[in-house]
């Protein structure tokens, strides 16, 4: 099925924010709630990209795709006029892209072939269960989960400009 409509992708983005975390509430798979987190940003920013420019190239790489969707271009005056004080305003471009590298340092499109196992020691080998009590997989996904939900909500903020 090919998706030609912005608005497709930033429906989906939400929906599966939705389901990510419906995923990880129920403890049903962490690994599948970090994918398709990762899922929820990688829609967000083919909605911005797709606006700008049907053709697409980026793959699955967040980095490539951010550049493309213009969403680190926000004019400040869009933020302040959304109700955001200059501060707030300047703070939400350094939040975007905190949330984005977050997102990128855990967040990988081979996650919908890895098990909760493969995944352990993927974040084991990346030292990401250092520090970290109990389960160091539910931690990740939380903070990924988090991480893109921050995305997330400020997209839907910069959608209306």
């Amino acid at each position: 099925m090919k998706i030609d409509r912005p608005e497709d992708y930033y429906v989906a983005a939400l929906e599966r924010m939705k389901q990510a975390w419906g995923l990880y509430r129920e403890d049903a798979s962490y690994a599948l709630a970090m994918y398709v987190a990762g899922v929820a940003v990688e829609c967000m920013l083919r909605a911005f990209k797709m606006r700008k420019d049907p053709a697409y190239d980026e793959k699955h790489d967040l980095r490539r795709l951010f550049r493309a969707s213009g969403m680190i271009q926000v004019d400040p005056r869009d933020l302040i006029s959304q109700g955001l004080s200059e501060k707030q305003a300047d703070q939400y471009i350094r939040d975007l892209q905190a949330s984005l590298n977050e997102i990128y340092s855990l967040w990988s499109n081979d996650f919908r072939y890895a098990s909760e196992n493969r995944l352990r020691s993927r974040l084991k080998s990346l030292k990401l269960d250092r520090g970290l009590r109990g389960d160091f997989l539910k931690a990740n996904a939380r903070k990924l989960l988090n991480s893109a939900q921050s995305f997330i909500d400020k997209g839907v903020l910069q959608w209306s400009f």
